[in-house]
């Protein structure tokens, strides 16, 4: 069928997952934004904005062995996280949230988070500058509160990016900044590296 396009991010006809607007647009917005920025309202007039998970439950997470998993440390805890760059924003489970006593509070807007399990989940609690101890390396993240499926931390897109963490996906494993194993190059350095 030849000219037959259809998003797998959202099922709509006319384009390919990779190039689907609605997903540029959900990524390209930051992640806590001011009511004043959304147009689109519901439930008693409260502004929405969007996210995205791919994370399934955490025995189909584990079992498929091509996704890059771990431990990290909240609130002195040790907790299953999974590192996904298909998420736009950062997870936790919400009873976790309640396991380990989390500071709760609301976002100024409704989040609406698409997942392959639960479909859309609306959500407005977040862990504003929750510390998250991974690799011996220290952060102050905000996570959104979801009832995530066995899963208890998702560290999406939004930390990756911020923290100039890489994922190698070879090897399963995080490339942090200071690592002494990353060299990157420009075009014209991979020129004089050549000749």
């Amino acid at each position: 069928m030849e000219g037959y396009r259809r998003c797998k991010n959202y099922g709509k006809e006319g384009h390919f997952g990779k190039d689907c607007p609605t997903l540029a647009r959900a990524m390209t917005h930051p992640p806590f934004q001011t009511p004043h920025q959304h147009q689109r309202r519901d439930r008693g007039n409260r502004p929405q904005a969007t996210g995205k998970v791919y994370a399934m439950t955490g025995a189909e997470a584990t079992g498929l062995g091509n996704l890059v998993m771990g431990y990290c440390l909240i609130a002195g805890m040790r907790c299953c996280v999974l590192y996904d760059s298909g998420a736009t924003h950062s997870f936790v489970l919400d009873a976790c949230v309640k396991k380990l006593g989390l500071p709760v509070s609301e976002l100024q807007c409704e989040l609406v988070v698409s997942t392959p399990t639960l479909g859309l989940v609306r959500t407005s609690s977040l862990c504003a500058r929750c510390p998250i101890e991974v690799e011996v390396r220290r952060y102050k993240v905000n996570i959104i509160c979801m009832p995530l499926k066995e899963l208890e931390v998702i560290l999406g897109m939004y930390w990756l990016s911020t923290n100039r963490i890489l994922i190698d996906c070879r090897e399963k494993r995080l490339i942090f900044p200071d690592s002494e194993e990353l060299e990157l190059l420009s075009s014209q350095g991979v020129m004089k590296a050549t000749r």
